[in-house]
Formats: structure tokens, C-alpha cells, sequence
């Protein structure tokens, strides 16, 4: 594992604004199950908040049931085991395919579950790190953050007005966007994330995009 692939996260984000460390038997957990330039990035980062808490490197099994919550009952490789790696603020996942190296984007807020499928190749382990890499790498503070109804960031409003989010919380929009709410700072409010994005899968309608469909809905606006 080349060291700057590592540092290169808290180049990118500065240092973790938390962090809780990764203990031995959790690494031992999901060696050999997520490549393992993640367990790299836990050792040295822990589960760990950066941008004070815009950006999360997650802790798995908490936000299974998330996970599960949103692909149960899709139209997905069956026999893919979906680990959540990292989120935002307001509990966007991503989250890698432990069989194909796949990628899903849960975007709660509006319903989505964005599929890059890679069941067409066949991973090395330094194939493994590299998708992983482009995975962590490819968010930024404008990819994570969320733009309200005025067409302006909401995460540093939001943090003004509620304080920070915490490992396991989010900021949630309440009510929901499918129940009729509008992304405003003054409509959010710090919720337990795993609880949250289960409850928002039962009300929304879930929809696989795939990246031609972000495309297409991008140029079409």
C-alpha cells in the first residue's frame, strides 16, 4: 500500500474533525472482505469525520441495516454483499460490492440508488485498491455537500444553525422531501442516521439510476 494513498485523504479533506479507533478484531473482521487499502485508511484514520463531519469514513455494521433497507427487493446481483464504506452529512452511502468491486450511491433524499456495475471484470487484489481508491477519492466538499430550493450549499448553514453531526447521526429533512419538505437549513434537524434512512426506504420509492441515467437527467435540466 503506497503510503500517500493514504495520507492523500486528509490532504485532500485536512485532519479528521473525530475519530474512533478501528480495534484489531474489527480489522480482522473484514480482512480479505473489503480490499484492503480500507483497512489502510481505518488503521490510520479510524471511523473518522472530516470537514467537521461533512465527510464520514463509516463504520459497516452500523449502517447495515441502512444498506439493507435500500437494496433489499432491487433489481441486484444477487449475489453481491453490499458494505457501506463511507457517507455525508445527511447520509448519502456509498458503498462497496464485496463479490465484483460495484459501487452503489444511496441518495436517500431523492430516492436513489446509484448502480456503477462492474460484473464484467475480474478483481485483482491492487484492482480492488484501485476502485476503492477512485471510490474515497472522487468526493469533494461541492460532490458531498446538498443544494437547497436556492440553488446554494446547505452544510455550513446547517452546521451554523444545528451544531455538528456526530459518527451514527445525520442531518435529516423533516419532514421528508417525499412527504412534501423543501432542502432548507431551517427544515433540518440532527437525526440517528440508520434509523432515519430506514424509515425514508419505506416512504420513498426506490429507483436504481445508473450513471447514463445521472447523465442524461444532468443535460436534460
Amino acid at each position: 500500500m503506497a503510503h500517500d494513498e493514504v495520507a492523500e485523504l486528509a490532504e485532500n479533506w485536512g485532519p479528521p474533525t473525530h475519530s474512533a479507533p478501528v480495534h484489531a478484531g474489527r480489522l480482522a473482521q473484514f480482512t480479505g472482505v473489503v480490499p484492503d487499502l480500507l483497512l489502510a485508511y481505518w488503521r490510520r484514520y479510524g471511523f473518522a469525520g472530516f470537514g467537521d463531519g461533512l465527510f464520514w469514513l463509516c463504520d459497516p455494521d452500523v449502517w447495515q441495516p441502512a444498506v439493507d433497507a435500500w437494496t433489499n427487493g432491487l433489481a441486484l446481483p444477487s449475489e453481491e454483499r453490499w458494505i457501506a464504506v463511507s457517507r455525508s452529512a445527511f447520509g448519502d452511502l456509498q458503498v462497496w460490492g464485496q463479490q465484483t468491486g460495484s459501487r452503489l450511491t444511496i441518495t436517500a433524499q431523492y430516492g436513489w440508488v446509484i448502480h456503477t456495475d462492474r460484473t464484467d471484470s475480474v478483481l485483482t487484489d491492487d484492482g480492488r485498491n484501485d476502485r476503492l481508491y477512485a471510490l474515497l477519492m472522487c468526493q469533494d466538499r461541492r460532490s458531498v455537500d446538498l443544494h437547497g430550493a436556492d440553488k446554494q450549499p446547505l452544510f455550513d448553514r446547517i452546521l451554523a444553525l444545528r451544531g455538528p453531526v456526530g459518527p451514527d447521526t445525520i442531518y435529516g429533512f423533516v419532514p421528508a422531501l417525499g412527504l412534501g419538505g423543501a432542502l432548507r437549513p431551517d427544515r433540518a434537524e440532527i437525526v440517528d442516521g440508520p434509523v432515519h434512512l430506514e424509515l425514508l426506504a419505506g416512504l420513498s420509492e426506490r429507483r436504481i439510476v445508473s450513471q447514463e441515467d445521472l447523465l442524461h437527467m444532468w443535460i436534460g435540466k
